[in-house]
């Protein structure tokens, strides 16, 4: 799988290992950046809802995301 700017709806999309265990997920979020869906736990989905409910974009990233973000940032 390859890391591109347009999603495929008809393609698969499946959380990073070790994101949540499953006994946790209690919720499913989309990435704010690629758009994935994540099982997530309460928390984690309340922080979301709240952000998004006061006007903010979402602020969830997947563990992708933020590693690919991490990445350019270190980067430079």
């Amino acid at each position: 799988m390859s890391v591109r700017s347009d999603v495929n709806p008809a393609e698969p999309t499946f959380p990073a290992p070790g994101q949540v265990k499953p006994e946790l997920a209690e919720h499913e979020v989309r990435c704010g950046m690629c758009a994935r869906n994540v099982e997530v736990d309460e928390e984690t989905y309340q922080f979301v809802s709240e952000a998004i409910k006061s006007g903010l974009d979402n602020p969830f990233r997947c563990e992708i995301c933020k590693a690919e973000y991490d990445d350019l940032v270190y980067e430079g």
